[in-house]
């Protein structure tokens, strides 16, 4: 039962050409060694052959296992119709492999991992930072996630879901995923505490107005009919040096006509995706989130993103409130050019 399972996996193994010479070494080391009379050697050898296949081939296999373990673990019905693809391609020690794609009902999945061959180029699990892209020739809505991480392998899973539009029949076409940016080593800082008394803050020294680039909350109304969404932010300040989350730097906290504006600046926001949010918490647990927040960036500092979070006074006032936040930090960033382009075949 356990060789009718791994036999499909075994049988997509492709032995690297480094692992054919070795076993072609091996085989002439063999077959030059002298023979003893009365011996049959035909089934110790080719036995001996067979464990030195599995054993060159065991690094392969390792990557793509896995992937089979975790798709049987979330749903084994559905594991079965995924049809194998397992094309790959490698760049700056990293490979990037389509395993599998299942087609139903004009939706696509496809599994894919992210592997570090041969160690010391990422720290643990690997993000994608918003850098993969798809070409298709169809209109199609996609999104990609990690679903899974193997350590010993230095394997990251992503499930891809990719949905035809308007009907469109994914089966016949061919697609190409690509990647630019990996990031790994993120840290993140859950529940922290912001050192920042909220019974002394004072009123704003200056604001200007600017454009938003995007924001959320239920105080960011966009008007439809407007060009664009400008807000009153404060004056970028100086670091504060005493702010704990290394990556992020807090440039102002001051209030704007009764609301607290809390502005956070990040250095190089497109190589490293450093995020977070503000919230507040009074001794007795009672959380409150900001009113809205928006992004923007300033004419001469375009490689800096500034975030202004804004919240309305509690009640109670603000003193009876103390500042936290979670923040999520990029460790190690690599470039690079990963792209493969595989068939979306009908699932039998």
């Amino acid at each position: 039962m356990e060789f009718e399972r791994l036999r499909p996996a075994l049988e997509q193994i492709r032995m690297p050409d480094d692992a054919k010479r070795r076993v072609a070494a091996a085989l002439a080391e063999k077959a030059e060694a002298p023979r003893r009379s009365g011996l049959r050697r035909g089934p110790v050898l080719a036995l001996a052959v067979l464990v030195l296949l599995l054993a060159l081939a065991m690094p392969v296999f390792a990557s793509v296992e896995p992937i089979y373990r975790l798709m049987y673990l979330v749903s084994p019905a559905v594991a079965q119709f995924f049809r194998p693809v397992q094309q790959s391609c490698e760049d700056q020690g990293i490979r990037m492999e389509v395993v599998s794609v299942y087609i139903r009902d004009g939706t696509a999945q496809i599994y894919l991992t992210v592997q570090d061959v041969t160690g010391g180029h990422t720290d643990g699990p690997v993000d994608l930072n918003d850098s993969y892209a798809i070409r298709s020739p169809f209109d199609c809505a996609a999104a990609c996630s990690r679903v899974g991480y193997d350590e010993a392998s230095r394997t990251s899973t992503f499930l891809v879901t990719l949905s035809g539009m308007k009907g469109t029949a994914l089966t016949g076409n061919k697609i190409t995923f690509s990647v630019g940016q990996l990031v790994s080593g993120r840290h993140v800082y859950e529940g922290i505490s912001i050192p920042l008394d909220l019974s002394c803050l004072e009123e704003a020294a200056g604001t200007q107005t600017v454009r938003s680039i995007g924001g959320g909350g239920p105080g960011y109304q966009r008007d439809p009919d407007s060009p664009g969404m400008f807000f009153e932010a404060l004056v970028p300040g100086a670091a504060d040096p005493d702010f704990p989350v290394e990556g992020i730097d807090l440039t102002g906290a001051a209030l704007v006509e009764g609301q607290l504006h809390l502005q956070t600046a990040v250095r190089d926001h497109a190589d490293n995706d450093n995020h977070g949010y503000f919230y507040l918490l009074d001794n007795a647990g009672q959380r409150v989130d900001s009113y809205y927040s928006a992004s923007f960036v300033l004419r001469g500092d375009e490689g800096t993103d500034y975030t202004e979070e804004v919240f309305c006074e509690p009640a109670g006032g603000f003193s009876q409130y103390g500042l936290y936040g979670d923040f999520w930090i990029a460790g190690r960033h690599v470039e690079g050019d990963w792209q493969v382009t595989f068939p979306l075949e009908p699932t039998d």
